[in-house]
């Protein structure tokens, strides 16, 4: 069984990548077989990049390590599509920043799966915020809300897509609050209020 680590170009400090997933392979008694570095940003769906021959690459049983998810793709839903990926071909994932490993398999522990999709919508999260704001710096724009302002969408509309999502692979809502660090009232109300329903609700 290989163990492969994966670089994303959208990292600056590539050293710094390298030596993380180095050390954690160390301190975990494994070794990586190669490197895979990518020259297509995130931006670019994981389909079209190095991601996806490595994945097609890889045989049962083997590993996929990176630092963080936003090395592997820009949202939580593409994330899903991976793991999806991964579990079909029985390829295990390891995210070092969050000491992570995916198991692929069939009786994979959910509470791993939630944990580790907390810590990837948190990290998106984080991300997101810290790009428009640099983006707006950069524009000389005012930073927050202006005064008097209203808001004309609901304070979930922005992970609609991710709701939706786990709503489909039949997540309960329970876990969905805490995958998309809300309280779970403000999920119950905002699926009522937007009539979403999962796949096998409809």
């Amino acid at each position: 069984m290989a163990i492969y680590s994966y670089i994303s170009v959208d990292f600056n400090d590539k050293d710094f990548l390298r030596k993380s997933i180095q050390s954690y392979a160390v301190s975990n008694g494994f070794s990586i077989a190669e490197e895979v570095n990518d020259d297509k940003s995130n931006r670019t769906h994981w389909e079209n990049r190095d991601l996806s021959k490595l994945i097609k690459k890889c045989r049962s049983g083997d590993s996929i390590i990176a630092y963080e998810a936003s090395n592997l793709a820009r949202s939580s839903a593409q994330i899903l599509e991976i793991l999806e990926i991964l579990t079909l071909h029985r390829v295990n994932l390891i995210l070092v920043k969050y000491k992570l490993s995916y198991q692929a398999s069939q009786t994979t522990d959910s509470s791993i799966f939630i944990r580790l999709m907390q810590e990837i919508e948190s990290d998106f999260v984080a991300k997101r915020t810290t790009e428009a704001l640099a983006r707006r710096r950069e524009e000389g724009l005012p930073l927050g809300r202006p005064r008097g302002r209203t808001n004309k969408s609901l304070k979930l509309d922005k992970d609609r897509k991710d709701i939706q999502k786990y709503l489909d692979l039949g997540i309960s809502k329970a876990s969905i609050a805490k995958l998309i660090d809300c309280h779970a009232q403000t999920l119950y109300n905002y699926i009522e209020k937007r009539s979403l329903k999962g796949k096998m609700e409809i």
